[in-house]
Protein backbone atom coordinates (compact mmCIF):
# COMPACT_ATOMS: atom_id res chain seq x y z
CA UNK A 1 0.00 0.00 0.00
CA UNK A 2 1.09 3.24 -1.25
CA UNK A 3 -0.39 6.41 0.69
CA UNK A 4 0.15 10.08 0.65
CA UNK A 5 -0.52 12.30 3.37
CA UNK A 6 -0.59 15.55 2.03
CA UNK A 7 -2.61 18.14 4.37
CA UNK A 8 -3.16 21.26 4.64
CA UNK A 9 -2.31 23.61 8.01
CA UNK A 10 -4.66 23.02 10.84
CA UNK A 11 -5.37 26.63 12.13
CA UNK A 12 -4.79 27.22 15.85
CA UNK A 13 -3.71 23.72 15.74
CA UNK A 14 -0.88 22.45 13.70
CA UNK A 15 1.05 22.98 10.58
CA UNK A 16 0.48 21.28 7.76
CA UNK A 17 3.92 19.62 8.18
CA UNK A 18 2.93 18.60 11.82
CA UNK A 19 -0.39 17.29 10.26
CA UNK A 20 1.52 15.26 7.61
CA UNK A 21 3.77 13.90 10.04
CA UNK A 22 0.45 12.74 12.32
CA UNK A 23 -1.06 11.39 9.32
CA UNK A 24 1.95 9.38 8.77
CA UNK A 25 2.35 7.75 12.27
CA UNK A 26 -1.31 6.15 11.92
CA UNK A 27 -1.06 5.18 8.48
CA UNK A 28 2.40 3.25 9.72
CA UNK A 29 0.46 1.47 12.77
CA UNK A 30 -2.35 0.42 10.90
CA UNK A 31 0.35 -0.79 7.87
CA UNK A 32 4.14 -1.02 9.24
CA UNK A 33 4.87 -2.30 5.14
CA UNK A 34 2.71 0.83 4.07
CA UNK A 35 5.55 3.22 1.56
CA UNK A 36 4.26 6.90 3.12
CA UNK A 37 4.92 9.77 1.52
CA UNK A 38 4.49 12.94 3.77
CA UNK A 39 3.83 15.96 1.68
CA UNK A 40 2.18 18.97 3.68
CA UNK A 41 0.63 21.51 1.53
CA UNK A 42 -0.98 24.95 1.43
CA UNK A 43 -3.29 26.85 -0.83
CA UNK A 44 -1.38 29.95 -1.13
CA UNK A 45 -2.50 30.98 1.77
CA UNK A 46 -0.53 30.69 5.48
CA UNK A 47 2.32 28.32 4.99
CA UNK A 48 2.53 28.33 1.55
CA UNK A 49 6.42 29.66 1.78
CA UNK A 50 7.08 25.81 4.18
CA UNK A 51 5.69 23.62 1.47
CA UNK A 52 7.40 25.37 -1.32
CA UNK A 53 10.38 25.57 -0.24
CA UNK A 54 11.76 23.01 -2.66
CA UNK A 55 11.11 25.46 -5.15
CA UNK A 56 12.62 28.47 -3.43
CA UNK A 57 15.00 27.40 -0.94
CA UNK A 58 16.91 30.48 -0.43
CA UNK A 59 15.40 31.92 2.68
CA UNK A 60 15.47 35.41 3.86
CA UNK A 61 14.34 37.61 6.65
CA UNK A 62 13.78 41.27 6.82
CA UNK A 63 12.27 43.76 9.05
CA UNK A 64 9.07 44.53 7.80
CA UNK A 65 5.58 46.08 9.88
CA UNK A 66 2.75 43.40 10.90
CA UNK A 67 -0.91 44.56 10.28
CA UNK A 68 -0.95 46.45 12.89
CA UNK A 69 2.09 48.51 12.30
CA UNK A 70 4.24 47.07 14.29
CA UNK A 71 7.77 46.08 13.57
CA UNK A 72 7.79 41.93 13.27
CA UNK A 73 10.79 39.81 11.59
CA UNK A 74 8.82 37.85 8.44
CA UNK A 75 10.38 35.51 5.32
CA UNK A 76 10.67 35.22 2.01
CA UNK A 77 12.48 33.42 -0.45
CA UNK A 78 14.44 33.17 -3.94
CA UNK A 79 14.38 30.04 -6.25
CA UNK A 80 18.38 28.80 -6.47
CA UNK A 81 19.05 31.37 -9.34
CA UNK A 82 17.88 34.06 -7.15
CA UNK A 83 15.58 35.28 -10.40
CA UNK A 84 12.34 34.33 -8.58
CA UNK A 85 11.09 35.25 -5.08
CA UNK A 86 8.07 34.15 -2.86
CA UNK A 87 6.31 36.46 -0.77
CA UNK A 88 3.93 34.94 1.46
CA UNK A 89 1.89 37.91 2.69
CA UNK A 90 0.06 36.16 5.93
CA UNK A 91 4.29 36.91 6.72
CA UNK A 92 3.51 40.24 6.97
CA UNK A 93 -0.51 40.74 7.39
CA UNK A 94 -1.35 37.59 8.91
CA UNK A 95 -4.07 36.62 11.16
CA UNK A 96 -1.79 34.52 12.72
CA UNK A 97 0.26 37.33 14.46
CA UNK A 98 -3.04 38.73 16.22
CA UNK A 99 -4.30 38.39 19.04
CA UNK A 100 -8.20 37.86 19.22
CA UNK A 101 -9.00 40.62 21.30
CA UNK A 102 -6.75 43.13 18.47
CA UNK A 103 -8.22 41.51 15.45
CA UNK A 104 -10.18 44.69 13.75
CA UNK A 105 -10.12 45.76 10.14
CA UNK A 106 -10.83 48.82 10.62
CA UNK A 107 -7.70 49.32 11.68
CA UNK A 108 -5.54 46.43 9.92
CA UNK A 109 -3.13 47.30 6.36
CA UNK A 110 -1.40 45.24 4.15
CA UNK A 111 1.73 47.57 4.46
CA UNK A 112 4.05 45.26 4.93
CA UNK A 113 3.56 42.94 2.00
CA UNK A 114 4.83 45.65 0.05
CA UNK A 115 8.01 46.18 2.30
CA UNK A 116 8.82 42.22 1.64
CA UNK A 117 7.85 42.78 -2.44
CA UNK A 118 10.70 45.89 -2.19
CA UNK A 119 13.20 43.35 -0.12
CA UNK A 120 12.61 41.10 -3.06
CA UNK A 121 13.69 43.48 -5.67
CA UNK A 122 16.18 44.38 -3.59
CA UNK A 123 17.06 40.88 -3.64
CA UNK A 124 17.67 40.95 -7.10
CA UNK A 125 14.07 39.31 -8.26
CA UNK A 126 12.79 39.75 -11.49
CA UNK A 127 10.17 37.61 -11.01
CA UNK A 128 7.76 37.67 -8.00
CA UNK A 129 5.21 35.40 -6.58
CA UNK A 130 2.79 36.87 -4.47
CA UNK A 131 0.84 34.15 -1.97
CA UNK A 132 -2.51 35.59 -0.59
CA UNK A 133 -4.73 34.54 2.35
CA UNK A 134 -4.76 34.06 5.68
CA UNK A 135 -4.88 38.11 6.28
CA UNK A 136 -6.30 39.91 9.20
CA UNK A 137 -7.18 42.80 6.50
CA UNK A 138 -9.38 44.13 4.47
CA UNK A 139 -7.77 46.92 2.83
CA UNK A 140 -7.72 46.26 -1.00
CA UNK A 141 -3.96 46.02 -1.30
CA UNK A 142 -3.61 49.94 -0.36
CA UNK A 143 -1.37 49.82 2.67
CA UNK A 144 0.30 47.37 0.33
CA UNK A 145 0.78 49.84 -2.65
CA UNK A 146 1.14 52.77 -0.49
CA UNK A 147 4.52 51.53 1.00
CA UNK A 148 5.61 50.66 -2.49
CA UNK A 149 5.11 54.58 -2.85
CA UNK A 150 1.40 54.72 -4.67
CA UNK A 151 -0.95 57.41 -2.40
CA UNK A 152 -4.12 57.30 -1.68
CA UNK A 153 -5.95 60.77 -0.91
CA UNK A 154 -8.88 62.61 0.32
CA UNK A 155 -11.00 65.24 -1.64
CA UNK A 156 -8.67 67.62 -0.11
CA UNK A 157 -6.05 66.04 -1.90
CA UNK A 158 -4.89 65.06 1.81
CA UNK A 159 -3.35 61.64 1.94
CA UNK A 160 -4.70 58.96 4.12
CA UNK A 161 -3.72 56.33 6.18
CA UNK A 162 -4.12 53.14 4.05
CA UNK A 163 -6.19 51.21 6.88
CA UNK A 164 -10.18 49.68 6.32
CA UNK A 165 -11.65 52.18 8.09
CA UNK A 166 -10.39 55.30 6.72
CA UNK A 167 -9.82 54.81 2.76
CA UNK A 168 -13.88 55.24 2.45
CA UNK A 169 -12.61 58.63 2.20
CA UNK A 170 -10.44 57.38 -1.02
CA UNK A 171 -11.30 60.20 -4.08
CA UNK A 172 -8.02 59.70 -5.86
CA UNK A 173 -5.06 57.29 -6.21
CA UNK A 174 -1.84 58.73 -7.22
CA UNK A 175 0.91 55.92 -9.06
CA UNK A 176 3.72 58.22 -10.00
CA UNK A 177 5.98 57.59 -7.19
CA UNK A 178 5.56 53.89 -7.11
CA UNK A 179 8.89 51.91 -7.28
CA UNK A 180 10.19 52.30 -10.80
CA UNK A 181 11.46 48.71 -10.73
CA UNK A 182 7.76 47.40 -10.50
CA UNK A 183 7.52 47.75 -14.29
CA UNK A 184 10.33 45.61 -15.29
CA UNK A 185 9.20 42.77 -12.76
CA UNK A 186 6.88 39.94 -13.55
CA UNK A 187 4.35 39.34 -10.78
CA UNK A 188 2.06 36.20 -10.31
CA UNK A 189 -0.37 35.61 -7.16
CA UNK A 190 -1.37 32.48 -5.89
CA UNK A 191 -5.19 33.33 -4.46
CA UNK A 192 -6.36 30.63 -1.44
CA UNK A 193 -9.86 31.71 -2.84
CA UNK A 194 -10.66 32.63 -5.85
CA UNK A 195 -13.38 35.33 -4.70
CA UNK A 196 -13.97 38.58 -6.13
CA UNK A 197 -13.78 41.68 -4.11
CA UNK A 198 -16.99 43.59 -4.37
CA UNK A 199 -20.41 41.86 -5.22
CA UNK A 200 -22.88 39.77 -3.75
CA UNK A 201 -20.74 36.99 -3.40
CA UNK A 202 -17.81 39.02 -2.73
CA UNK A 203 -14.77 38.61 0.38
CA UNK A 204 -15.93 40.79 3.00
CA UNK A 205 -19.06 39.29 2.99
CA UNK A 206 -17.67 35.92 3.48
CA UNK A 207 -14.91 36.58 5.36
CA UNK A 208 -15.23 39.70 7.37
CA UNK A 209 -15.81 37.84 10.72
CA UNK A 210 -13.33 36.09 11.02
CA UNK A 211 -10.89 39.05 10.54
CA UNK A 212 -12.38 40.23 13.73
CA UNK A 213 -15.25 42.19 11.90
CA UNK A 214 -19.28 42.88 13.22
CA UNK A 215 -22.19 42.96 10.88
CA UNK A 216 -21.69 47.16 11.34
CA UNK A 217 -17.66 46.67 10.34
CA UNK A 218 -19.54 45.00 6.94
CA UNK A 219 -21.01 48.15 5.45
CA UNK A 220 -18.10 50.39 6.35
CA UNK A 221 -15.96 47.71 4.86
CA UNK A 222 -17.57 47.37 1.80
CA UNK A 223 -17.84 51.37 1.79
CA UNK A 224 -14.07 51.61 1.18
CA UNK A 225 -13.40 48.80 -0.98
CA UNK A 226 -16.21 50.52 -3.06
CA UNK A 227 -14.12 54.15 -2.57
CA UNK A 228 -11.05 52.36 -3.48
CA UNK A 229 -12.59 50.70 -6.58
CA UNK A 230 -13.28 53.91 -8.00
CA UNK A 231 -10.89 56.01 -7.15
CA UNK A 232 -8.60 53.83 -9.02
CA UNK A 233 -10.95 53.63 -12.23
CA UNK A 234 -11.10 58.06 -12.07
CA UNK A 235 -7.20 57.63 -12.09
CA UNK A 236 -6.93 55.45 -15.06
CA UNK A 237 -5.87 52.08 -13.13
CA UNK A 238 -7.94 49.39 -14.80
CA UNK A 239 -9.09 46.20 -12.50
CA UNK A 240 -12.33 44.49 -12.59
CA UNK A 241 -13.54 44.41 -8.89
CA UNK A 242 -15.65 41.48 -9.81
CA UNK A 243 -12.96 39.29 -11.08
CA UNK A 244 -12.37 35.83 -9.70
CA UNK A 245 -9.37 36.35 -7.15
CA UNK A 246 -9.36 40.11 -6.23
CA UNK A 247 -11.56 39.26 -2.87
CA UNK A 248 -8.11 36.73 -2.01
CA UNK A 249 -6.37 38.23 1.47
CA UNK A 250 -9.37 41.03 2.20
CA UNK A 251 -8.74 42.26 -1.43
CA UNK A 252 -5.02 42.04 -1.69
CA UNK A 253 -6.04 40.22 -5.11
CA UNK A 254 -7.39 43.63 -5.80
CA UNK A 255 -4.37 45.46 -5.44
CA UNK A 256 -1.33 42.87 -6.49
CA UNK A 257 -3.78 43.32 -9.78
CA UNK A 258 -4.30 46.73 -9.95
CA UNK A 259 -0.97 47.85 -9.24
CA UNK A 260 1.85 45.67 -10.22
CA UNK A 261 -0.27 44.15 -13.05
CA UNK A 262 -0.21 40.57 -11.57
CA UNK A 263 -1.90 37.79 -12.94
CA UNK A 264 -4.39 35.94 -10.46
CA UNK A 265 -4.14 32.21 -10.17
CA UNK A 266 -5.89 29.31 -7.90
CA UNK A 267 -2.69 28.75 -5.36
CA UNK A 268 -3.87 25.28 -4.42
CA UNK A 269 -3.68 24.60 -7.87
CA UNK A 270 -0.51 26.16 -8.45
CA UNK A 271 0.98 24.50 -5.49
CA UNK A 272 0.16 20.98 -6.36
CA UNK A 273 1.60 21.88 -10.11
CA UNK A 274 5.26 22.84 -8.16
CA UNK A 275 4.96 19.72 -5.82
CA UNK A 276 4.53 17.34 -8.70
CA UNK A 277 1.20 15.91 -7.21
CA UNK A 278 -0.26 14.27 -10.58
CA UNK A 279 3.21 12.17 -11.17
CA UNK A 280 3.33 11.43 -7.19
CA UNK A 281 -0.46 9.61 -7.82
CA UNK A 282 0.78 7.05 -9.78
CA UNK A 283 0.98 3.97 -8.21
CA UNK A 284 -0.63 5.45 -5.28
CA UNK A 285 -3.49 3.25 -3.32
CA UNK A 286 -4.90 6.74 -1.31
CA UNK A 287 -4.35 10.19 -0.44
CA UNK A 288 -5.32 11.41 2.89
CA UNK A 289 -6.02 15.03 3.70
CA UNK A 290 -7.57 16.92 6.25
CA UNK A 291 -7.81 20.96 7.47
CA UNK A 292 -9.56 22.42 10.19
CA UNK A 293 -13.05 22.95 8.93
CA UNK A 294 -14.46 20.86 5.67
CA UNK A 295 -17.15 22.91 4.84
CA UNK A 296 -19.28 25.43 1.69
CA UNK A 297 -15.60 27.34 1.79
CA UNK A 298 -13.70 24.13 0.93
CA UNK A 299 -15.05 23.78 -2.60
CA UNK A 300 -14.71 27.42 -3.20
CA UNK A 301 -11.10 26.62 -4.60
CA UNK A 302 -9.56 25.53 -1.51
CA UNK A 303 -6.68 22.79 -1.26
CA UNK A 304 -9.27 19.55 -0.88
CA UNK A 305 -11.31 20.38 -4.24
CA UNK A 306 -7.92 20.36 -5.96
CA UNK A 307 -6.72 17.69 -4.53
CA UNK A 308 -10.09 15.91 -5.29
CA UNK A 309 -10.15 16.91 -9.33
CA UNK A 310 -6.47 15.34 -9.25
CA UNK A 311 -7.55 12.06 -7.48
CA UNK A 312 -10.60 12.26 -9.42
CA UNK A 313 -9.02 12.21 -12.67
CA UNK A 314 -6.62 9.08 -11.52
CA UNK A 315 -9.27 7.19 -10.02
CA UNK A 316 -7.41 6.91 -6.67
CA UNK A 317 -9.40 7.47 -3.70
CA UNK A 318 -9.05 10.11 -1.01
CA UNK A 319 -10.41 10.73 2.87
CA UNK A 320 -10.42 14.09 4.08
CA UNK A 321 -9.91 14.28 8.43
CA UNK A 322 -11.33 17.99 9.72
CA UNK A 323 -11.79 19.04 12.66
CA UNK A 324 -15.13 19.88 11.92
CA UNK A 325 -17.46 18.15 8.76
CA UNK A 326 -20.44 19.75 7.45
CA UNK A 327 -22.19 16.76 6.22
CA UNK A 328 -23.54 19.04 3.07
CA UNK A 329 -20.55 19.38 1.46
CA UNK A 330 -20.46 17.39 -1.65
CA UNK A 331 -16.93 17.90 -3.30
CA UNK A 332 -15.85 15.66 -6.33
CA UNK A 333 -13.17 13.65 -5.73
CA UNK A 334 -13.79 13.60 -2.09
CA UNK A 335 -14.45 9.60 -1.21
CA UNK A 336 -15.52 10.21 2.05
CA UNK A 337 -15.09 12.86 4.85
CA UNK A 338 -14.54 12.33 9.00
CA UNK A 339 -14.53 14.98 11.67
CA UNK A 340 -12.01 13.70 14.32
CA UNK A 341 -12.71 16.51 16.99
CA UNK A 342 -14.38 14.92 19.92
CA UNK A 343 -17.91 15.55 20.53
CA UNK A 344 -18.84 17.96 23.32
CA UNK A 345 -14.95 18.57 24.12
CA UNK A 346 -13.85 22.17 24.72
CA UNK A 347 -12.74 23.51 21.81
CA UNK A 348 -9.19 24.32 22.80
CA UNK A 349 -8.94 20.38 24.03
CA UNK A 350 -9.77 19.72 20.64
CA UNK A 351 -7.12 21.61 19.01
CA UNK A 352 -4.71 20.62 21.64
CA UNK A 353 -5.52 16.99 20.61
CA UNK A 354 -5.43 17.24 16.71
CA UNK A 355 -2.54 15.32 15.93
CA UNK A 356 -3.00 12.55 18.02
CA UNK A 357 -6.80 12.75 16.54
CA UNK A 358 -5.22 12.69 13.02
CA UNK A 359 -2.92 9.86 13.93
CA UNK A 360 -6.10 7.38 15.66
CA UNK A 361 -8.19 8.11 12.70
CA UNK A 362 -5.79 7.76 9.51
CA UNK A 363 -4.77 4.17 11.09
CA UNK A 364 -8.58 3.46 10.93
CA UNK A 365 -9.32 5.04 7.54
CA UNK A 366 -6.07 2.96 6.48
CA UNK A 367 -6.96 -0.82 8.39
CA UNK A 368 -10.09 -0.31 5.97
CA UNK A 369 -8.78 0.59 2.93
CA UNK A 370 -6.21 -2.84 3.78
CA UNK A 371 -9.48 -4.97 3.66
Amino acid sequence: MRVICAPDKFKQACTAAQAAAAMARGVRDASSNAEVIELPLADGGEGTLDVLKAAFPDARTARVKDSLGRAVEARFALSPDGRRALVESAQACGLWRLREPERNPLKTTTWGVGELIRHALDAGAAEIVVALGGSATSDGGAGMAASLGARFVDSGGKALEPVGGELKKCKRVEIGGLDARIARTTFSALCDVMTPMLGDQGATRKFILQKGGTTQTLAKIEEALESIRAACAASGIACDATAPGTGAAGGLGFGVAAFLGSALRPGAEAVLQLVGFDKLLSGTSLVLTGEGGFDTQTAEGKLIAALGAACLKADVPMVVLAGTVDPAVNIPGVTAAFAIAQYGARRQDNLNATTEALRKHSAQVVRLQAQ
